[in-house]
């Protein structure tokens, strides 16, 4: 390896990923040590301050939209893709019931808000943050999707879920941002100031609470099941999101972007998803543990070759 290869590896653990294990770790060792109240201070991010961060950033975003319109298709494809397969391993595997539900939600529900959104940021600048945020909205809304999929197989009102899913905070964040972009109607001075603060403080706490929530977690637990989704997510998905991107005609930091969202691991809020519908929550568990341990391994090796 060269000097000059040598350097950027670098770059991309201590200026990359060194903030954003620092701040996982420390939420990890905080709840370990203290037993924090992880589901109280999640609905803080839940409720303020990811709204904040949607909100704010859809007002002030610059892209091409072209290159938005190209993520967008991309990240449709690659969910199609990806649950499609999921839904047939699990046949083959045989894996039944809840456990069949979760393999499928944790294939294609990914980590791109407490994580990729600050990885894209320290990787690829404002510019990626703001790609990394479409996808990460897109994504939100396929988890309300799957959330509504849930509620209609284990609960006869499915028109409840479906209300649910429309007023969720971010839901209505994306449309008030929207709203505001294209009318030219929005917060000014302070109260703005704040708006913008709230988001601000969204990304170190989101890396907090994905550290605590990994301090909860048993990956012993279905262990089997668990390998197996780990190497659908964390191999089978960045090969498919490298074709993907390049057959959608992305490139530049677009590409680079679209390609890291989509080998992020398996998204915390599936461990909500599965524990409310009961379908194999302690697999969840692991499956999130074990794919955020092997992205510490992957995510620096397809940086290395993207930036």
């Amino acid at each position: 390896m060269t000097g000059e290869a040598l350097r950027e590896l670098g770059d991309i653990l201590f200026q990359v990923l060194a903030p954003i294990v620092i701040l996982v770790a420390a939420g990890f060792l905080l709840e370990r040590r203290f037993h924090l109240d992880t589901k109280s201070i999640n609905r803080i991010v839940y409720f303020v301050l990811s709204p904040s961060l949607v909100y704010s950033t859809i007002l002030t975003l610059e892209l091409d939209p072209d290159a938005t319109g190209r993520s967008v298709l991309f990240a449709g494809l690659h969910m199609l893709i990806m649950g499609a397969l999921a839904f047939l391993l699990a046949k083959q595997w045989r894996y039944e019931g809840g456990l069949a539900s979760a393999f499928v939600i944790t294939t294609i529900l990914m980590n791109n808000g407490n994580y990729g959104l600050p990885l894209n940021l320290f990787a690829f600048g404002e510019t990626g943050f703001g790609y990394a945020l479409v996808l990460f909205m897109f994504n939100a809304m396929a988890g309300g999707a799957v959330s509504i999929f849930l509620a209609i197989r284990g609960q006869s009102n499915g028109l409840a879920a479906l209300r649910r899913t429309l007023v969720q905070p971010i839901i209505i964040a994306m449309i008030l941002g929207a709203f505001s972009r294209f009318t030219h109607i929005a917060p000014t001075g302070s109260l703005m100031d704040m708006v913008d603060m709230a988001g601000q403080a969204a990304i170190p706490v989101f890396l907090l609470v994905l550290g605590m929530s990994l301090a909860q977690t048993n990956v012993r637990a279905n262990l089997s099941p668990v390998l197996r989704l780990t190497a659908v997510r964390m191999i089978i998905s960045p090969a498919i999101a490298l074709a993907l991107a390049a057959l959608v005609g992305l490139t530049g930091v677009a590409f680079a972007v679209a390609v890291m969202q989509a080998s992020m691991p398996s998204a915390v809020n599936t461990i909500v998803i599965t524990n409310e519908f009961d379908a194999a929550p302690d697999f969840t568990a692991g499956a999130v543990l074990m794919t955020t341990l092997v992205s510490l391994l992957t995510l620096p090796t397809l940086l290395f070759f993207l930036r």
